[in-house]
């Protein structure tokens, strides 16, 4: 029903606690769950349609390393309705769930408060190879609400032993950012990227920035 949308069940909040515990295991860096409904993310689809976007600089550098970017950006993507009804959730969730845990992995209060919609279109190149920033803290939340393309992870800058993340929409993705679990550095950050992009690709990332207000 459209009254539960976007609403902080106790559900919500075992399912994520669960996929934090598993987030925590020493190797993992990311976790997908089932999290979202077809109405929600209908719901923020039209929303996200419904935006301004700029095409993404088609080449990063940084510290050496190379990044290509094939996709449009709405960043700083609003902070208003159906996404803030979903950063909202997010926050809760995350932070009822991390302090049912025995040892959290984060502080509490976290705040998404770094938003950004991404749309690739059919037979994008997609992003490359790349780790979110050390800026970024505990918790990276990507949602994909559309499209056939492939998020994965690797264990070096060459896409080697690529392997693919469940983030059909519905559910989310979670990735290790600095500091959670007393993670640092680039022991933090999964290596990340997206390709195989057929039918196009749109999706939300969320992340938490210190000292920086919400939009």
């Amino acid at each position: 029903m459209a009254d539960l949308d976007f609403v902080a069940t106790p559900a919500r909040t075992a399912v994520m606690r669960r996929a934090l515990a598993r987030l925590q295991a020493p190797a993992r860096r990311v976790v997908s769950l089932d999290f979202l409904t077809a109405a929600e993310i209908n719901q923020l689809c039209g929303y996200a349609e419904r935006q301004s976007f700029r095409t993404a600089t088609p080449q990063i550098e940084h510290r050496g390393n190379r990044v290509f970017q094939n996709f449009d950006v709405c960043f700083p993507a609003p902070r208003d309705g159906v996404f803030a009804q979903l950063a909202d959730l997010l926050e809760t969730t995350l932070d009822e769930a991390r302090s049912a845990m025995t040892a959290p992995p984060f502080s509490p209060g976290i705040m998404l408060n770094d938003f950004a919609i991404q749309r690739y279109p059919a037979g994008s190149r997609g992003i490359g190879v790349h780790r979110d920033g050390k800026r970024y803290r505990g918790i990276v939340v990507i949602v994909t609400l559309a499209g056939d393309s492939r998020l994965f992870t690797c264990d070096d800058r060459q896409g080697h032993g690529a392997r693919r993340i469940d983030d059909r929409p519905g559910r989310i993705v979670l990735l290790s950012a600095e500091g959670f679990a007393g993670r640092k550095g680039e022991d933090a950050r999964s290596l990340h990227g997206v390709d195989q992009v057929r039918s196009g690709r749109l999706s939300l990332g969320f992340r938490h920035l210190p000292d920086h207000p919400t939009g």
